[in-house]
């Protein structure tokens, strides 16, 4: 994506991240199957940007960040923090490459190595996270890899720590979509590969709102995700009986209607 003109987003370190096997395993594949990565990137990031500037958000939670480098590549505003939480091994790679290239965050940047499939809240309030301040919570691209008990623990975990006025953003599928012929390629291409699809959510606003989250739908290619790049049909976010991956942004509102 840095070499393209009409780049979505700029990442100078995305190349030593990505290393050899990232290298190759993007050029293996068409640029149709690697343009719902960067749609969903440019769609979070524009999410992300307006949350904490419209909204005076100041503290931002990347569970499963990866190799994410958000906290280095986009404009924050004074006074942010950003807590990214993620196997230790896997944020101790990311640092050395960061450290490496010379990388500096434009945030205060809280690193915090964890199993998100124990219990996590109480290292993350150890690192300075305030529960009692609205946050900015981004769950992108893994929530599909994991059982749907273990997408409703984690998500019960954001709400339990979420002050009203908190946002939630995550990418999701519904269950249609792993048994559907339009998404049977992709979906035996994740299985070869070794990272099988698991987890769905058939009614996002079913499942959070009674929560307390007021849900926002939207999907690649729709009006606010396209960007220029969506080059498949587009159907409706909510038309049923059809496979969707959806964009899910919500406002935690508790005791509202």
């Amino acid at each position: 994506e840095n070499e393209r003109e009409d780049s979505l987003l700029r990442d100078p370190w995305a190349a030593a991240l990505a290393g050899p096997d990232g290298m190759a395993w993007i050029a293996a594949r068409p640029p149709e199957s690697v343009a719902p990565i960067i749609i969903r990137t440019r769609y979070f990031d524009d999410f992300m940007q307006r949350i904490v500037r419209e909204e005076g958000v100041s503290q931002v939670v990347l569970l499963a960040a990866g190799l994410d480098t958000r906290a280095f590549r986009l404009n924050w505003p004074p006074g942010t923090a950003v807590f990214e939480l993620d196997q230790a091994p896997i944020l101790a790679y990311k640092e050395q490459i960061l450290q490496t290239a010379g990388a500096q965050s434009a945030c205060t940047r809280h690193v915090i190595g964890v199993d998100l499939s124990q219990p996590w809240a109480e290292t993350l309030l150890a690192h300075g996270f305030e529960p009692q301040r609205p946050a900015l919570w981004l769950l992108e691209g893994f929530l599909f890899y994991l059982p749907n008990e273990t997408i409703a623990q984690l998500l019960d975990s954001v709400t339990a720590l979420a002050a009203p006025g908190s946002w939630l953003g995550f990418d999701i599928m519904n269950s249609l979509t792993l048994t559907s012929p339009l998404t049977q390629k992709w979906v035996e291409m994740q299985a070869r590969s070794g990272a099988p699809w698991l987890g769905t959510m058939d009614d996002p606003t079913a499942f959070l709102g009674p929560r307390g989250w007021q849900v926002s739908l939207t999907q690649a290619g729709a009006a606010d995700a396209h960007y220029g790049r969506w080059t498949l049909p587009v159907v409706p976010a909510t038309m049923p009986n059809m496979p969707h991956n959806w964009f899910v942004t919500a406002v935690y509102t508790p005791g509202t209607k």
